[in-house]
């Protein structure tokens, strides 16, 4: 079901708009692009009977519907949607943009992911079982970043190159909807021989731990100073600082559940100084761990 524009003053050429491919299938793909220079842009989308993933690359804007509110800024994610037939809206603030949008039916899940059992994320199972609503908001990691080149590319040609985006959404998909031993088990059967994805697919399984890269590269099957070159040349980002970013990921997922505190979500993650896991959250995500809590709660 495509979205509701509502294009408001103050626009340069070209406007923002949204493009869509693969509509098949219970998996449709797309994107929202364009600048605005004041006012604003809205577009209004119905949630029943599938979830919406967002993913932010350029601009800033607010997504909302019934009872949950995000904002979205550069290098953020968010899934909406659910059961209900309730509207969610995404306003774009004056700036450029470029968002890529992933729908996934309840039907496409439920074929591909209900058999996951014991592994599957309680939120998303208990969606799939009973119905209900999904509003998640969170950092980016290495797998949405992976989705969304993956996107881009698909959507600028065709042929070969969206299959292989279809199944990247796929592996997203197992990695982000699984849990616990399930997350390394399903993500490491899909890329299992590449060193970085597999070291990375550790750290998140070893959050609270701190990194040591010696046991870390003999578990790859790699020399330490290869792995630390390649994660480096291949992510643009250290081992060191992936493990802060994964670390603030989950700690945001925690304080959006709101079944934690910023002191609890800290310590789940690895943190045993608050001082420490302040500024690492600051710098991930330009508030503190409160503020972040706060918004999250509105």
């Amino acid at each position: 079901m495509r979205g509701e524009s509502d294009y408001m003053s103050g626009f340069e050429t070209p406007r923002v708009g949204e493009s869509w491919w693969g509509e098949a299938g219970g998996l449709r793909c797309g994107r929202v692009k364009g600048r605005t220079i004041s006012g604003g842009w809205r577009w209004k989308v119905a949630s029943q009977g599938s979830v919406w993933l967002w993913l932010n690359r350029e601009g800033s804007g607010l997504l909302w519907g019934d009872q949950d509110r995000f904002m979205l800024k550069p290098g953020m994610y968010a899934m909406t949607g659910g059961g209900g037939p309730g509207e969610w809206s995404c306003m774009r603030y004056p700036g450029s943009h470029l968002v890529e949008v992933v729908v996934l039916s309840k039907a496409w899940l439920t074929e591909r992911l209900k058999r996951g059992g014991e592994w599957l994320h309680p939120d998303l199972g208990k969606w799939l079982e009973e119905g209900g609503s999904v509003a998640f908001c969170g950092l980016m990691g290495v797998w949405e970043k992976d989705l969304c080149d993956a996107l881009q590319k698909a959507a600028e040609e065709k042929g070969s190159t969206r299959l292989l985006a279809e199944a990247r959404v796929l592996e997203w998909a197992a990695v982000r909807f699984f849990r616990g031993h399930g997350e390394g088990a399903v993500s490491g059967g899909i890329r299992g021989r590449d060193p970085v994805r597999r070291a990375l697919d550790l750290l998140r399984s070893r959050l609270d731990q701190p990194l040591d890269l010696v046991p870390l590269a003999k578990e790859v099957g790699v020399a330490p100073h290869h792995l630390s070159r390649r994660v480096s040349a291949e992510t643009g980002r250290t081992l060191q600082r992936h493990l802060r970013r994964l670390r603030v990921e989950r700690a945001c997922e925690a304080l959006d559940s709101r079944r934690m505190n910023v002191t609890e979500a800290a310590l789940e993650v690895g943190y045993q100084s608050l001082s420490h896991f302040a500024k690492a959250f600051r710098e991930e995500t330009g508030k503190s761990p409160s503020e972040w809590l706060a918004e999250s709660r509105k």
